[in-house]
């Protein structure tokens, strides 16, 4: 009876554990994308395709990835992006957990889900060699060719800091400019896109910001915010169609699962 019962903890703790792990679901893939496992060779990201901490997901040209993690914490990958899901952790019992999202290149959308909004300092994203800190946040990083790092903030607000630099606060409506010189600007979106007019990281920048726009339904249908379903009848159950190419194939269709000035400072 005693060997049962310690099988039986063991068993439970497993289970625990496994919940724990966590991780999220392609809910919309557009165009063709990758997920690499370590070191393992890249695999072809579909829909309903699931990601682990330690996975990096990779989006082609003219492509796009919505992931929905099981807390409610959405990232939207625009074209050409690079993103390593460096941390992950949640607990369905508590809400706990920890994320660390970090983007190498291109463009994502990152709206916080449960542990974001239980825990905001468990939560953070590195564009970059930036640290962006999150309170309750909806938010659009890049990071360019050229090496800059952007920021705009649609709702909630961002800590954003750079290494060997204080932290600075990013306000609903505003977006900050980091240069790869250590040297920024922050201010209203519209004043720092102006500054950005013309360059070609402001280029990079706009490509960004319209594919954003474009993937917002798909966002939309990914329900950030409300946990993803357990198996249980409960949590998230929105379904999305999406198309899927890969080269030389056609596409076939799957179903699943603004104020303030400017400032500058170095």
């Amino acid at each position: 009876m005693k060997k049962i019962s310690i099988f039986l903890a063991l068993l439970a703790l497993m289970f625990a554990e496994l919940a724990f792990g966590a991780g999220a679901v392609a809910t919309s893939v557009t165009g063709t994308a990758q997920v690499q496992t370590g070191s393992a060779s890249p695999r072809l990201l579909r829909q309903g395709d699931e990601i682990q901490q330690g996975d990096t997901v990779m989006t082609g040209p003219a492509s796009a990835a919505v992931l929905k993690f099981d807390d409610g914490q959405v990232a939207a990958l625009t074209a050409n992006s690079r993103m390593t899901v460096t941390a992950y952790q949640y607990n369905p019992e508590t809400g706990g957990g920890n994320v660390l999202l970090s983007l190498i290149g291109g463009g994502m959308r990152a709206i916080t889900g449960l542990i974001g909004k239980r825990s905001p300092s468990q939560v953070a994203y590195r564009a970059a060699t930036a640290t962006i800190g999150i309170r309750g946040t909806d938010a659009v990083l890049v990071v360019t060719p050229q090496g800059e790092v952007f920021v705009t903030v649609t709702d909630g607000a961002i800590t954003f800091q750079l290494p060997g630099q204080a932290p600075v606060t990013v306000q609903r409506g505003e977006a900050i400019r980091a240069r790869p010189d250590g040297t920024f600007s922050r201010g209203a979106a519209a004043a720092i896109q102006r500054e950005l007019a013309g360059t070609p990281a402001g280029l990079a920048i706009t490509a960004v910001l319209t594919s954003v726009d474009a993937i917002q339904s798909a966002v939309n249908q990914a329900n950030a915010g409300t946990p993803r379903s357990t198996g249980t009848g409960t949590g998230d159950t929105t379904t999305t169609t999406t198309t899927t190419t890969t080269p030389g194939t056609t596409g076939t269709t799957q179903g699943g699962g603004a104020g303030g000035g400017s400032a500058s400072g170095t």
